[in-house]
């Protein structure tokens, strides 16, 4: 038997492992892509929840603040309605 020299071929060597790997990463994707469908809907329903939780919390706090304050002084502290205010008055002096 005679001796036969091996010559290995680098480009399609290259080329086969690069497909693994892309084979390998599309695996991957796929299969976040199933997993998201299944927890992603979940995990908005308790995001959505916790919002409405907390802005039931911040309706209570403004209703309360809304009964302590009843008189409209709390309007002069924000500035542009302060402004708008004194303009009207300036108006109607003219």
């Amino acid at each position: 038997m005679k001796h036969q020299q091996v010559v290995p071929d680098y480009t399609t060597m290259l080329k086969s492992s690069c497909l693994c790997l892309l084979l390998a990463f599309s695996g991957y994707v796929l299969l976040k892509l199933v997993q998201a469908i299944f927890y992603l809907p979940r995990h908005l329903q308790r995001n959505q929840e916790k919002l409405e939780e907390i802005a039931a919390k911040y309706a209570v706090k403004l209703n309360e603040e809304k009964a302590s304050n009843k008189d409209d002084s709390s309007l002069e502290n924000i500035p542009e309605v302060a402004n708008e205010e004194g303009d009207n008055e300036a108006k109607k002096e003219k």
